[in-house]
């Protein structure tokens, strides 16, 4: 299971416009609901806010994995957004944020899900990915990295 199998430029943004956590998974969301239009939106929503309430998906090292099973996903839906800055999003160790992925998953399949955020989790523990993640100035870019991060260091 490769992460760049399930990943499109269309999912993935540089820069974000949101300055607290509900407001990043609202606009992550969106990218999801573009890639996605039959996704319900509200239920994604609802699902990822009830996630965040049992304890932050901040994982430390700049990175967080905001997720959520839902009822009518038909497949895994990454969405992954940068920020140059890093953000507020109650990570573990306290520190800002710049690379989220979202991560929607069919609620019934519960294995593919843990086996997609333990690949996700793997990879951005790697710093050199994720400063090449972060100097990635388009969609294109970051996707190119996380190929040749992926062929180089995953079967």
């Amino acid at each position: 299971m490769k992460l760049i199998d399930y990943l499109t430029a269309k999912s993935i943004k540089i820069g974000l416009e949101g300055d607290n956590k509900k407001a990043i998974i609202n606009e992550l969301l969106n990218i999801a609901v573009k890639v996605s239009p039959g996704l319900d939106r509200e239920k994604a929503l609802k699902g990822l806010l009830k996630r965040e309430s049992l304890g932050s998906t901040g994982i430390g090292g700049g990175a967080a994995l905001p997720h959520a099973g839902i009822e009518n996903c038909s497949r895994i839906l990454p969405v992954l957004a940068l920020s140059g800055e890093g953000l507020d999003f109650s990570s573990l160790d306290g520190e800002p944020v710049r690379i989220f992925f979202l991560i929607l998953y069919p609620d019934h399949q519960i294995k593919m899900q843990l086996k997609f955020l333990a690949r996700v989790s793997r990879l951005l523990r790697n710093c050199n990915l994720r400063e090449s993640l972060l100097q990635s100035s388009s969609p294109e870019e970051a996707m190119n990295v996380l190929s040749k991060y992926e062929s180089e260091h995953f079967t």
